[in-house]
């Protein structure tokens, strides 16, 4: 499982046309390190047979479900191996992806346009402290949160929620741009003993 892993993280940052396109043997394609480690009808066997949840108890809401156990054990070893700095920034962020999904984006301007939205809460260095998927509505965003703060900013607070109490308490320079900030958001990250900087848009 290990180097099946560690195909799928080549395969990231190395991109061919295809998965099978690993192993082919034209010199235009294929990679050594690849057909070294796992042969391709192996890998295509675990490739369709892996799943991350039960597929007969999956969540009628959360569209994520078959991925949310993996999620969410990324997002706790991001927490817990995180070296608290000063200056933190909220964005967006976008996933490539070119398939089918119910989350699927699209975003006009954005160097990715088509793939999977994901509020991401970072270092100044680039380190991942926390993420959420977007999906819409979503049930796991505090209502209260939403109405006070709007959908895009509530999954902030929510990944600020999440950090262990012991780095929570440290004091945190917030970056957000236009389409986040707002006074009830400075005033709400005031109170938690945050400061903020943030971008305005001319009406």
């Amino acid at each position: 499982m290990r180097c099946f892993i560690a195909i799928l993280i080549l395969s990231g940052y190395c991109q061919l046309l295809g998965k099978k396109s690993y192993w082919n043997t034209d010199g235009d394609l294929g990679n050594r390190l690849v057909t070294e480690a796992m042969r391709r009808d192996h890998f295509l066997t675990i490739w369709r047979c892996l799943h991350c949840a039960d597929n007969n108890l999956l969540h009628p809401t959360d569209k994520y479900y078959k991925l949310r156990s993996f999620s969410d054990l990324l997002r706790h070893r991001f927490l817990k191996w995180f070296v608290p700095e000063e200056d933190l920034n909220y964005d967006e962020s976008m996933g490539k992806y070119f398939g089918k999904h119910a989350c699927k984006q699209f975003i006009r301007g954005k160097p990715i346009r088509f793939g999977y939205k994901v509020w991401s809460l970072n270092t100044k260095s680039g380190y991942l402290v926390n993420f959420s998927l977007y999906q819409g509505k979503d049930a796991r965003v505090k209502e209260e949160y939403q109405v006070v703060f709007g959908k895009c900013t509530a999954p902030l607070l929510m990944l600020l929620d999440k950090l262990p109490e012991e780095k929570k308490k440290r004091r945190y320079n917030l970056f957000t741009d236009n389409l986040f900030t707002s006074f009830h958001l400075l005033s709400h990250l005031k109170t938690r003993g945050y400061s903020s900087t943030g971008t305005i848009r001319i009406i």
